[in-house]
C-alpha cells in the first residue's frame, strides 16, 4: 500500500496551498464570515469562479464529462487544504457529494446540464440527505414521491441542515418511491431547482459561518426527466455520496488540526512567561505532544477512510465499521485538540480577532457533521453486539 502522494495529488496540493495561501488568509476569513453574517449572502461568486478555474469543482466529475476523474485520496488532499484555511465555500457538498451524483445523469439531461454549470463555476449543489438532527441514518428517508398522471412525481416531506441549502442552485432530494425506512430498495434521486413552487427553504447559519438550510416540500412537483439513475434504486448512490462526504469531513478537520497545531507552536515559542517562552515549560510540552500523537492519529484513520472508499465495498460490514472507526477516531482528536488549543492560549485564544477560537469552531462543525462521535460509537457496538454474543 503506497501511502506517499501521487505527482498529480502534490500538483492538486501544491494549487491549494498556494490558492489558499494567496486569496484565503485569515483576514479574508473573517471578512467573509462578517459579509455573509451581516448581508445574509451565501457564495463568494468571484472565490467559486476561481476555484471552478483551478479545476477543483470538477475534481470528481468523470473525464468523460470534462472532470478530472479523481477520487478520495484526491478529494482529501482538496479537503484538508480547504480545512487549514477554515474555507466556508461549499466544497464538501459539491465535489464530495453533489457531483458524482449529477455525473450519473444521462448526457443532455437536467443533471448533466447542472453538473456542466458547476464545474464552469456557473452554480453549486446540495444533497438534502439528512431527515433527522441526530443520528447517522443515511437510508432514513420519511420524504415521499407520489408519481402523478403526466409521468412526473410529487414529493412531501423535509430535510435538516442540509449543507449549502440555502444557497445552492440544485439540491439532490432523495425520496421514497417504495419500500420501509431504512431499506435501500425504494429510495429514488431527484434533481430539484431551489426556485420550485412548493419548496420552502430556512436558511441555518452555522458554528463556523457556513450556510446550511432546513428544507419544506409540499407537493414539489417534478418531471421525470429530473430523476437521477434508476427509479428506486438510489439508495447505493445515496449511500456512497454520504460516506465520501464522511471522509472528506475527516479530512478537512484534519486541516484545521494541523493549523491550529502550527499557530500554538508559535505562540508557545513567542509567549513569555516568567523570563523564558512558554515552549520552556515542561507541562506545555507534554500536552502539546499529546495534540500531535491525536493529528497523527487523525491523519492514519483519514488515509483509512479514504482508501476504504476507493479500495472497499460499502455493502461489506468491515468497510462501514473502518468509515465509522475514522470518524469517530478524527472527531475525539478534534475536540481533544480544538479544547487544549484554547487552554494553551488562554485568555488570547477566546478572542474573536485572533484565530484560533475559529479553527476549534471548525473542528466542533466537522465533529458533527455526518455523525457525531455518539452516533458512530453506537454504529460500531451494534455491529461488534452480534460477535460479543457468538463468542
Amino acid at each position: 500500500m503506497n501511502l506517499t502522494l501521487s505527482d498529480e495529488q502534490e500538483m492538486i496540493r501544491d494549487s491549494v496551498h498556494d490558492y489558499f495561501t494567496g486569496a484565503y488568509d485569515f483576514e479574508a476569513h473573517l471578512a467573509r464570515v462578517a459579509a455573509g453574517r451581516d448581508n445574509d449572502n451565501g457564495i463568494d461568486r468571484a472565490r467559486w469562479q476561481a476555484m471552478a478555474e483551478l479545476g477543483w469543482l470538477g475534481l470528481t466529475a468523470p473525464e468523460a464529462a470534462g472532470g478530472l476523474g479523481a477520487g478520495p485520496e484526491e478529494t482529501m488532499v482538496l479537503m484538508e487544504g480547504a480545512g487549514a484555511a477554515l474555507c466556508i465555500e461549499p466544497l464538501l457538498p459539491t465535489v464530495a457529494l453533489g457531483v458524482p451524483l449529477l455525473a450519473e445523469g444521462a448526457k443532455g439531461s437536467p443533471a448533466a446540464d447542472a453538473l456542466a454549470r458547476v464545474m464552469a463555476g456557473q452554480a453549486s449543489v446540495a444533497v438534502a440527505w439528512t431527515e433527522s438532527a441526530h443520528g447517522f441514518a443515511p437510508l432514513s428517508i420519511a420524504t415521499t414521491a407520489q408519481a402523478t398522471t403526466d409521468g412526473g412525481y410529487r414529493l412531501d416531506g423535509h430535510k435538516v441542515l442540509v449543507e449549502n441549502g440555502a444557497d445552492a442552485e440544485w439540491i439532490v432530494i432523495p425520496a421514497r418511491t417504495n419500500g420501509s425506512d431504512n431499506a435501500a430498495d425504494g429510495i429514488s434521486l431527484f434533481l430539484v431547482p431551489r426556485d420550485v413552487a412548493g419548496l420552502g427553504i430556512t436558511p441555518v447559519r452555522m458554528l463556523d459561518g457556513s450556510r446550511s438550510a432546513d428544507l419544506a416540500l409540499e407537493q414539489v412537483e417534478v418531471p421525470a426527466t429530473h430523476l437521477i439513475g434508476q427509479p428506486s434504486q438510489g439508495g447505493k448512490l445515496l449511500t456512497a455520496a454520504v460516506y465520501r462526504g464522511l471522509a472528506a469531513s475527516c479530512a478537512e478537520a484534519l486541516g484545521a488540526m494541523r493549523r491550529a497545531l502550527d499557530i500554538c507552536k508559535s505562540y508557545l515559542h513567542e509567549r513569555q512567561q516568567f523570563g523564558k517562552p512558554l515552549a520552556a515549560f515542561q507541562a506545555l510540552q507534554h500536552r502539546y505532544v499529546e495534540m500531535l500523537i491525536a493529528e497523527e492519529r487523525a491523519r492514519s484513520l483519514t488515509m483509512l477512510a479514504a482508501i476504504r472508499l476507493r479500495t472497499g465495498d460499502l455493502d461489506d460490514p468491515e468497510t462501514l465499521r473502518d468509515l465509522s472507526l475514522a470518524k469517530l477516531g478524527v472527531g475525539r482528536s478534534a475536540r481533544m485538540i480544538g479544547g487544549n488549543a484554547i487552554q494553551l492560549h488562554g485568555g488570547m485564544g477566546m478572542a474573536y480577532e485572533y484565530p484560533i477560537g475559529h479553527y476549534y469552531r471548525k473542528l466542533l462543525c466537522c465533529d458533527a457533521a455526518f455523525g457525531s462521535q455518539d452516533d458512530h460509537l453506537a454504529l460500531l457496538a451494534h455491529q461488534l453486539a452480534p460477535q460479543a454474543q457468538a463468542a
